[in-house]
């Protein structure tokens, strides 16, 4: 769980932390321990979406949920699109590229043929 997140939300919430927990059915001291990073149980995790009105896949850093908190804490929503497309073009000038091999044969006419080479060449070639 994103206890970053977890705790961001909580702080910029209207409610403070004794209402949360009040809300969650929690008492103060739980709310207090899940936002230090302590486990919890799948039902105060729930609880604690609903009051703060977000999916649980916020909590736990999904990217639909990001541009929801990224408009919230005063960056457009287009500014994490751009972040996001940057990203991927990283990604993708980072993956490996084919490498190119040139094979030179010193071989007469009827021993290419003779190899079976003439017609391996020509599938490659059309490739």
């Amino acid at each position: 769980m994103n206890i970053n997140k977890l705790n961001e939300l909580v702080n910029s919430s209207k409610l403070n932390k004794v209402q949360i927990a009040e809300k969650c059915g929690v008492s103060r001291t739980t709310l207090d321990n899940v936002l230090a990073g302590a486990d919890a149980k799948i039902s105060t995790i729930e609880s604690l979406a609903k009051v703060l009105g977000i999916s649980i896949g916020a909590l736990f850093g999904d990217a639909r949920e990001d541009i929801l908190s990224t408009s919230i804490n005063g960056s457009s929503e287009l500014e994490f699109y751009k972040r996001e497309v940057e990203r991927l073009q990283t990604l993708l000038n980072n993956q490996k590229k084919s490498t190119k091999v040139v094979v030179e044969l010193d071989v007469d006419d009827d021993e290419f043929i003779k190899m079976g080479l003439k017609d391996k060449v020509i599938q490659i070639l059309n490739k």
